[in-house]
């Protein structure tokens, strides 16, 4: 019994659930591949993505309770109060259904299990790998589970053999090795790194949608974890900016290669169009928000570059084909009926479809938005184009409202109740994950914005923070008139700031990595070392092919200079790397013109919002901030309140420093300028990602960098006081794991 009992707490059910069956919710309909010699372990893959669905909602839970951006209602269960609460004490491993460990290393155990069985070297008839993408998919989702459990529990026990018998479960629970978030990618990469190889010539496993009797519930490209984001993700954690650096260029290689023609997820550009919009009219007690595009959780086809949506865990649609995922739309307050609907197409076929119908009440809501982030997004300024209906561009007027904040708000919504004594009241809930009307739910563990922020993050920690700050604000793309480049860098000319410029190309060659300006002393030598230099050929009485270029100690951008980044530091672009190459065609994606706000517009139709193209060019994006903070037309950029220097000074108060723009261009408070862009990108994902998931792993990343627990500590107490000073110690970010 004892055996048994330690069977159970480490998850190893061998056999029993490593082959499940193809009755499962994630049974394809594809039959693209012959699968009769390999079936068994096409049915052990299957089991493993289904297996996600008892990690998919405490994924959520976990990660919004233990931030700053839900709190309890007076219906939160005593379960969800320990985890909201940091109560250690009665958020045991087992107190819920949303602690349990067991669960992760069950699905850890199926992937060794299947690593180690799986025959990767076996071809079809026409030698193409028969179970090879299959196996890279497994190392990805090995890789974030063992990602969930250093962040839920932080040093948990590390294991790559499968544990098929109770002598090597007793084994490896007398010595194993551990993992935390400072080793885990140093352990994990090597696996990593030889699937994302197979990952870049072969692609992804290609099946159609995964679900039974046609009902459709989610296509398999959504069941995907790209190897590069998760690979992203975990040097990130790590956090050092040698790390960081790495997991920049891992983020900027998701979005820049469209690898295989269709057999990868397409990265691309932001989609655009999902953008919130706020007003408030006369007489309007609150404002009112819509908002523009689709949610990324209801996109449940296939993977596209002009989808937000990247990998998600669906639910399904029965209990009788896998789990019916309804405790987060239940804690929202959302009671969910999913109905299946079967027409007649024809005499002999028939089509079923999957929907879900959801009610909201009053006595199942456990969490709401909290005054934290309330009052975050009330911080925020919307910014709006004010002018005739006939205007053109350049007579509109860019102006703020003050009231509106954040319009990303949209996701609360307000619903009203009629009693039997004819009382009604009304209520707000978090409706951002309401599946209503889409074919499923899905809960997103990976969409564009959230890679994009985390790109942002790691270009910032990696000495790139005006090109992170430029993701808030105009995104990164190809464009030709997008960046500053070195010539509209050039200044007058100053003795100590000379380089020479030969053949469009810089000298000497160090100067672009290292972005040191040499004297002109040297720069001379230099030159009459090009002169002494046999491979230069000149004739006589011939003028040596070299021009000077000043460069200025100034290293903040002319303000004549109209390129749409302007505010991005010299130094940077000089010495910008691989991961900031956006020279290519790979990153247009689909991108449809910008969109400006007209007043005239707003008031002629009762308030109802609507957009008016501007004259650009069709293949830009814009920042992620405008999302919910009013998408201004790049000829206005400049006059934004959304402001590089504007935004650097205003965080950097928090750090007792009063900044000039000269002081964040000089190089003396590097250090400071890159924890206040961090803190804009802490605030932009909250905003954007609120709800979702991601907002206490996001804070606890961040302290880990810097090294500060109050950092969590202080965001965290802004919805509950009596949190900061146990949160200031590290050990109580983390449930204890079973004994």
């Amino acid at each position: 019994m004892k055996k048994i009992s330690l069977a159970f707490l480490m998850g190893c059910i061998a056999f029993g659930s490593f082959f499940s069956s193809c009755e499962d919710m994630l049974s394809p309909d594809s039959e693209r591949h012959a699968y009769e010699v390999a079936q068994d372990t096409l049915y052990s893959y299957w089991g493993i993505v289904r297996s996600l669905q008892n990690v998919a909602e405490r994924y959520i839970v976990l990660g919004e309770c233990r931030g700053e951006l839900v709190s309890g209602t007076s219906y939160v269960s005593d379960s969800i109060t320990a985890i909201l609460n940091y109560d250690m004490a009665n958020a045991t491993d087992g107190s819920c259904r949303f602690l349990r460990a067991s669960d992760y290393y069950h699905i850890i155990n199926s992937c060794n299990a299947y690593l180690a069985q799986c025959d990767t070297l076996r071809t079809t008839g026409t030698l193409q790998p028969l179970m090879l993408k299959e196996a890279a998919q497994v190392e990805a989702i090995r890789a974030w589970v063992y990602l969930q459990l250093v962040q839920v529990y932080g040093e948990v026990p590390f294991y790559t053999e499968p544990l098929l018998t109770t002598d090597k479960i007793e084994a490896v629970s007398r010595q194993h090795e551990t993992v935390n978030a400072d080793n885990l990618v140093d352990r994990l990469a090597p696996y990593l790194e030889k699937a994302l190889q197979v990952e870049l010539q072969y692609g992804t496993p290609q099946y159609d949608w995964y679900g039974e009797s046609n009902a459709r519930v989610c296509h398999s490209t959504k069941c995907y974890i790209p190897l590069n984001v998760i690979l992203g993700d975990l040097y990130l954690t790590k956090g050092d900016e040698v790390s960081c650096a790495k997991a920049a260029q891992y983020y900027y290689d998701y979005f820049s290669n469209n690898q295989g023609q269709g057999r990868m997820t397409p990265g691309g550009t932001l989609p655009n169009r999902n953008i919130a919009y706020g007003f408030k009219g006369e007489g309007m007690e609150r404002p009112i928000y819509l908002y523009s595009g689709s949610a990324p959780w209801s996109e449940t086809g296939a993977v596209s570059s002009t989808n937000e949506s990247v990998t998600a865990i669906p639910s399904s649609t029965s209990k009788l084909w896998g789990t019916v995922l309804r405790g987060v739309n239940q804690l929202y307050g959302f009671d969910s009926e999913i109905s299946v609907r079967t027409s007649d197409v024809n005499d002999t076929t028939s089509t079923t479809n999957a929907s879900v119908i959801i009610t909201p009440k009053y006595n199942v809501k456990q969490l709401m938005a909290s005054e934290a982030y309330t009052n975050l997004c009330k911080s925020q300024q919307f910014e709006l184009c004010i002018g005739a209906s006939s205007a053109t561009t350049s007579e509109l007027v860019l102006t703020v409202d003050s009231v509106v904040g954040d319009a990303r708000q949209y996701w609360l919504r307000e619903y009203g109740q009629e009693y039997d004594n004819g009382l009604t009241s009304r209520e707000w809930f978090i409706n951002k994950l309401n599946p209503s009307g889409f074919s499923t739910v899905a809960h997103m563990i990976y969409r564009k914005s959230m890679i994009w922020l985390r790109y942002a993050e790691a270009l910032n920690r990696a000495g790139y923070p005006s090109y992170a700050f430029a993701i808030l604000k105009n995104g990164l793309c190809k464009n030709d008139n997008w960046y500053p480049t070195p010539n509209s860098l050039d200044y007058a000319v100053r003795d100590s700031s000379w380089a020479v410029l030969y053949n469009d190309e810089y000298y000497p060659a160090d100067w672009r990595e290292n972005a040191t300006c040499p004297t002109r002393a040297a720069l001379e030598e230099y030159i009459n070392q090009l002169l002494a230099d046999s491979t230069i050929v000149i004739e006589e009485g011939a003028t040596l092919p070299v021009s000077w270029a000043a460069l200025s100690y100034e290293n903040y951008p002319d303000e004549a200079c109209q390129a749409i980044l302007y505010y991005l530091d010299q130094r940077e672009v000089l010495r910008s790397p691989s991961f900031l190459n956006f020279s290519f065609e790979t990153l247009n994606g689909n991108m449809s013109s910008e969109y400006i706000f007209r007043r005239t517009s707003l008031s002629a139709r009762d308030g109802a919002l609507s957009t008016v193209a501007t004259e650009g060019d069709d293949n830009i994006t814009q920042g992620i901030h405008a999302h919910g903070c009013g998408p201004v037309p790049l000829i206005k950029n400049k006059e934004s309140v959304y402001d590089y220097v504007a935004q650097v000074i205003k965080k950097a108060k928090a750090y007792g420093v009063t900044l000039t723009k000269e002081d964040i261009y000089s190089g003396d408070y590097d250090d400071v300028v890159k924890n206040c862009v961090e803190d804009l990108i802490v605030d932009e994902e909250a905003l954007e990602l609120a709800f979702e998931g991601t907002r206490f792993f996001d804070l606890m990343r961040v302290a880990h960098r810097r090294g500060d627990a109050n950092y969590l500590a202080s965001r965290v107490a802004r919805r509950d006081q009596s949190l900061l000073g146990k949160l200031q110690n590290p050990k109580n970010w983390y449930f204890p794991l079973p004994q």
